[in-house]
């Protein structure tokens, strides 16, 4: 990562634009940029945010962003496959135990309803009793 900065930076200095200028032209931090320049991948959000950093500043460099962008995705693989799976494990074991402590926070909009069988029945069960109670009175007329 750091090699793909100190190749923009070199670019940037070789046109003869300023960060400042950078940062105006992209609409982005100066502290963004000072980072990737310097290879400080971690002020990132995330691999999303990363990758359109490399598109757009190497274009705007005139640089040839595929070609940038696949050497990203190397770095990124390199650091990626160096994790072992039993430090994926630990990790998402810290991961559940972080959720568990966290309190659950419901509104009208993320509470879940469900029907309650018993009223359902209940209802059921009333529908057939009055039902039941208007074919009473009406069999009592007519015999009557």
């Amino acid at each position: 990562m750091k090699e793909i900065g100190e190749q923009f930076k070199e670019k940037r200095e070789e046109i003869g634009i300023t960060i400042e200028e950078v940062s105006n032209d992209l609409n982005r931090d100066v502290v963004i940029i000072e980072n990737f320049e310097n290879g400080n991948h971690k002020v990132f959000k995330d691999v999303l945010e990363l990758k359109d950093m490399v598109r757009i500043y190497a274009k705007y460099l005139g640089l040839d962003d595929e070609k940038y962008l696949g050497e990203l995705d190397d770095f990124l693989f390199e650091k990626t496959s160096k994790i072992s799976a039993s430090d994926i494990k630990e990790r998402l074991k810290e991961e559940q135990e972080k959720k568990k402590d966290e309190k659950k926070v419901h509104t009208p909009y993320t509470l879940e309803v469900k029907p309650k069988k018993d009223f359902v029945l209940i209802v059921i069960v009333l529908i057939i009793l009055f039902v039941l109670v208007l074919f009473y009175i009406l069999l009592k007329s007519l015999f009557l």
